[in-house]
C-alpha cells in the first residue's frame, strides 16, 4: 500500500494514511468480505463510513476474525473534524477523498460522520465539469433545433408525397375510363386498348409506391420529433447539472474590477479596496452574481459564525487554479446600496486576478462557532486602581488576588551587569539606588586566628597590661597578700603540684588538704575510685554515685526481652523494654521493680499473629483493653503504665499503631 507521506507529516496536515477501500453500506465488522466490488485481504485499511450505528464509523484493519480500529485512528485527535483520508480502490470510491465532520468525537460513544471532501483541485475539476456540462447543454439545444427543422422538412415531404399519391390515383381513374372507351372501340383501337391497360397497371404501381413513401416520411417525421424532444430534455438536464455543479462547490461567479472605490461595483462585479490584492482589507461585492442571481442572502451569512474569524474567502480565477487569493473574514457584513462590504485579513495568494467577464469564482468556507466561555473561577484578579509602574504583590494567601504594593519599579536598587560570587556590594554614587561589586570578598573580612601587632602596643586606659601581672623574668603573680589596703605584694611561686590558695587572711601557694574540701564536694580521688553508678545501681538507687550520659541513655532505652512461652523482665536494666513475639507469650512477673516509676513495653508479632497474656502481678486499670490480646504482624502494640509496688505493675493504656 502506497505511503506518500510519513505519519508525522500527515498528522500535522490533518490527513490520515490512505485506505484501500471505503464501504458503501452497513457491514458486519468481522471476517474477509467484498467491499465496493473488491474482496478484502488481511491487513487492508478500510474506511467504514455507512454504519447504521454511526459510533462504529472510522478506519479499521481487515481481518479473518473481528475487525479493530487502525492504530492511527483510535483517538479523538486522530479523527478531528476536517481530517481527510484518500481511498485507493473500489467501483464507487476509488480516488475519492472523505473528511471527518464530528468535532472532538468520543470514540465508541459519539456518532462519527464522514462526507465527500472537495479540495481546491477537486473544486477546479468540478468547475471544469460544470463548464463542460453547459457546453453539452448548448450543443444539445443546437441538435434539438436541427432535429426540429428536419422534422418540419420531413412533414413537408410527407405532404408532397400524399399529393403525389392523390394525383396518381386520379391518373389511374382516368386510365381506367380510357380503357373502357377503348374497349367500346375494340375493333378500331385494339392496340390502343392494350397500351392503355399497361398504362393503368403502371399507374396503380406508382400510386402504391407513393403511398409507401408517404408512410415512411410520416414515420421519419415522428422519429425526428421524438429526437427533438429527447434533445430538449438533455439540454434541460445538462443546464440543471451545470447549476448543481456550481452549487456543489459553494462558489459564485463574478467579474473582477480593478477599481478600489467603496461603491456599488455593478451587476455581477466585485472589487477590493487596494490595487494590490495582498494588501486589501475590504471587499465590495454586488448583490447579483455574474449570472444575474440575487445572492445578498448568501453574502449576509458570511458573518454568522460567533468566532472572531467568521470564515475564509477565496477569490480564484476560473481559467487557472494557480491564480487565487485567500482572506479571513474578520468583521460583520455591511449592507451598502446594492452591494455588500466585507472586512478582510490577507492570508495568502498568487497571480493577477483576471478582469474578464464572469472570470473569477468567489468561494466562502464558514468557520465554526466560538465555544462557551469558561467560568473564570481560576482567574487572577487585581485592585480597582493602581499607580503606574508600581509592583504587583499578592493580596492574601489564595494565589488569585493581587494588589498595588506601593513600590515603584524606579525605586528599586539596580545592580551591576555582573559580579563575583560572595563579593560585598557597595553603593555606586549618591542616589542610594545603584550598587556595584566592591571587589572585596566576604572571606577576606574574617578575623585572623592570631593577631599580629607591629610597633609599640598601648593598652586602653584602666586595662591590665601584661607587665602589670608578670614581674620581669620571675614567674610570679602580683597581688595583695592580705585582704587589706596597701601596696601589692609579689606572691611567690610554690613547689610543683601546688595551687594558689588563701589561708586565713594570706594568699600563697600550697597543697590542697582534705580539710579544705567541703562535705559533699566531688574530688578527683572520689572520681578515681569509681564513683560512677552502673545502670542497675542507678535504676535501683542502691549507690550514691554519679551517672554518666551513656548510663542515663541506657536506662531510658528499650531493653530487648527474649521471646518464649513466659517472658522474663529484669527492670534493673530499665523500665522500657521491647519484645518481638515469635510465639504466643505470657509476660512474667517483673523483677527488681522500683515503685513510682513509669514503664513502656513495645510488642510486635513475628511471622504471624500472636496472643499475649499477662501474669498475675500485671494488672489492668479501669477501661483498659482486656487480656489476652492478639497482635497482628502489621501492627505495633505499646503497654504503658506505672510500678505500684515491687511486685505489682499497673497497665494504664494499650496503644495500637
Amino acid at each position: 500500500m502506497a505511503r506518500p507521506a510519513t505519519a508525522a507529516i500527515r498528522l500535522l496536515s490533518g490527513e490520515r494514511e490512505p485506505v484501500r477501500l471505503a464501504t458503501t453500506a452497513n457491514i458486519t465488522l468481522y471476517g474477509l468480505q467484498t467491499i465496493d466490488g473488491v474482496l478484502t485481504q488481511v491487513g487492508d485499511r478500510i474506511l467504514v463510513k455507512d454504519q447504521a450505528d454511526q459510533t462504529q464509523n472510522g478506519i479499521y484493519t481487515a481481518s479473518e476474525g473481528q475487525w479493530f480500529r487502525a492504530a492511527d485512528a483510535r483517538a479523538a485527535r486522530t479523527m478531528q473534524k476536517g481530517t481527510t483520508v484518500h481511498v485507493q480502490e473500489g467501483a464507487v470510491s476509488a480516488d475519492r477523498v472523505y473528511a471527518f465532520e464530528t468535532l472532538d468525537p468520543v470514540i465508541g460513544a459519539d456518532p462519527i460522520v464522514l462526507s465527500f471532501y472537495l479540495s481546491q483541485d477537486t473544486l477546479g475539476g468540478a468547475v471544469n465539469a460544470a463548464n463542460a456540462a453547459a457546453a453539452s447543454a448548448a450543443a444539445a439545444l443546437t441538435s434539438k433545433n436541427a432535429a426540429a427543422t428536419s422534422a418540419t422538412n420531413a412533414a413537408g415531404s410527407a405532404t408532397a408525397a400524399s399529393g403525389s399519391a392523390s394525383a396518381a390515383s386520379t391518373s389511374a381513374t382516368n386510365a381506367a375510363t380510357s380503357a373502357t372507351n377503348a374497349g367500346n372501340s375494340a375493333t378500331a383501337a385494339a392496340g390502343s386498348a392494350s397500351t392503355a391497360s399497361s398504362s393503368s397497371t403502371s399507374a396503380g404501381t406508382s400510386a402504391s409506391a407513393a403511398t409507401g413513401s408517404a408512410t415512411a416520411a410520416s414515420n421519419s417525421a415522428t422519429a425526428a420529433s421524438g429526437s427533438a424532444t429527447s434533445a430538449a430534455t438533455s439540454a434541460t438536464n445538462a443546464a440543471a447539472s451545470a447549476v448543481a455543479a456550481a452549487n456543489a462547490v459553494a462558489a459564485l461567479g463574478y467579474t473582477f474590477s480593478t477599481s478600489t472605490a467603496d461603491a456599488d461595483p455593478g451587476n455581477g462585479t466585485l472589487r477590493l479596496n487596494n490595487a494590490s490584492a495582498a494588501s486589501a482589507t475590504a471587499a465590495y461585492i454586488d448583490n447579483l452574481d455574474s449570472s444575474g442571481a440575487t445572492v445578498s442572502g448568501v453574502l449576509d451569512g458570511f458573518d454568522d459564525s460567533t468566532n472572531a474569524v467568521k470564515g475564509q474567502l477565496t477569490l480564484r480565477s476560473k481559467a487557472s487554479a494557480a491564480i487565487a487569493y485567500v482572506y479571513n473574514v474578520t468583521g460583520s457584513v455591511v449592507d451598502g446600496t446594492g452591494y455588500r462590504k466585507l472586512t478582510l485579513a490577507y492570508v495568502s495568494g498568487a497571480g493577477t486576478l483576471p478582469n474578464t467577464t464572469d472570470g473569477i469564482w468567489l468561494i466562502f468556507a464558514r468557520a465554526g462557532d466560538k465555544g462557551a466561555d469558561g467560568l473564570g473561577s481560576g482567574d487572577f484578579t487585581g485592585p480597582a486602581s493602581s499607580a503606574a509602574d508600581n509592583i504587583v504583590t499578592f493580596a492574601g494567601t489564595t494565589g488569585k488576588a493581587g494588589k498595588d504594593s506601593g513600590v515603584a519599579v524606579g525605586s528599586l536598587v539596580a545592580g551591576p551587569a555582573s559580579a563575583a560570587t560572595d563579593n560585598i556590594a557597595t553603593f555606586n554614587g549618591t542616589t542610594g539606588k545603584v550598587v556595584k561589586d566592591s571587589g572585596v570578598a566576604v572571606a577576606s573580612l574574617a578575623p585572623k586566628a592570631n593577631a599580629s601587632f607591629t610597633g609599640t602596643f598601648s593598652p586602653p586606659t584602666n586595662a591590665i597590661a601584661l607587665n602589670t601581672l608578670a614581674d620581669s623574668a620571675a614567674v610570679s603573680v602580683l597581688g595583695r597578700s592580705i585582704n587589706s589596703s596597701g601596696a601589692r605584694a609579689d606572691i611567690a611561686a610554690g613547689s610543683d603540684d601546688t595551687l594558689l590558695r588563701r589561708v586565713s587572711s594570706a594568699l600563697g601557694f600550697g597543697q590542697l588538704t582534705a580539710g579544705m574540701v567541703p562535705a559533699g564536694l566531688v574530688t578527683y580521688a572520689m572520681l578515681a575510685s569509681g564513683a560512677i553508678a552502673s545502670n542497675s545501681e542507678f535504676q535501683l538507687g542502691t549507690a550514691s554515685k554519679l551517672l554518666t550520659a551513656a548510663a542515663l541513655k541506657s536506662t531510658v532505652a528499650y531493653q530487648t526481652l527474649t521471646s518464649g512461652a513466659s517472658v522474663s523482665w529484669d527492670m534493673s536494666l530499665g523500665n522500657n523494654a521491647s519484645l518481638a513475639a515469635g510465639t504466643n507469650v505470657t509476660i512474667g512477673n517483673p523483677t527488681n521493680a522500683v515503685p513510682q516509676f513509669g514503664f513502656v513495653l513495645k510488642i510486635t508479632a513475628v511471622t504471624s499473629a500472636r496472643t499475649v497474656s499477662l501474669s498475675a502481678n500485671l494488672v489492668l486499670a479501669a477501661g483498659v483493653e482486656s487480656f489476652p490480646i492478639t497482635i497482628q504482624t502489621t501492627e505495633t502494640v505499646f503497654l504503658a503504665g506505672f510500678v505500684d509496688t515491687t511486685s505489682r505493675l499497673v497497665i494504664t493504656s494499650v496503644l495500637r499503631t
